[in-house]
């Protein structure tokens, strides 16, 4: 009995840091981060999803631009990310992917898809992903544009 109320912690406490330092080690490699808070649009390859297009090619978004029928990318923060489009009036369906990314290397980057939403007439129930999607992606810049690459598929 004795030996229980002592390896039932020590386990407990040993899993605790190893799931602990899985999320560290992810974040302990620190590259520049130069995507969060923008916004692009994708002039190829639509939505970025799981099973989406080998390349998307990508255009920063100038919120000053009025643009209709589109598909976008945008970097909330430091790891999270949405994939969305914009359609105008008679096409009333609409797609969300939420998830997060960050940087492998310095011009690589993974991204995991956690939902795809939709709303509007193609209302359907929310699709969660347990574990997460994972994508990875070479990123090659050119001025304000952007191209991500899969490198797996």
């Amino acid at each position: 009995m004795m030996k229980r109320k002592i390896v039932v912690p020590f386990l407990s406490t040993l899993s605790i840091i190893f799931f602990s330092c899985k999320d560290a080690e992810r974040k302990h490699k620190h590259f520049p981060n130069d995507l969060k808070n923008t916004n692009w649009i994708v002039n190829s390859g639509g939505l970025i999803t799981p099973d989406g297009e080998q390349i998307y090619d990508l255009t920063q978004k100038k919120d000053t631009a009025v643009i209709f029928n589109f598909h976008a990318v945008k970097f909330l923060d430091e790891e999270k990310f949405k994939s969305y489009d914009s359609w105008e009036c008679g096409n009333d369906c609409f797609t969300e992917i939420h998830g997060k990314y960050y940087f492998t290397e310095a011009n690589q980057i993974k991204m995991v898809v956690d939902s795809i939403s939709t709303s509007g007439t193609c209302l359907a129930p929310t699709q969660m992903f347990k574990p997460s999607k994972e994508m990875v992606f070479d990123l090659t810049r050119e001025g304000e544009h952007l191209q991500l690459i899969r490198k797996n598929k």
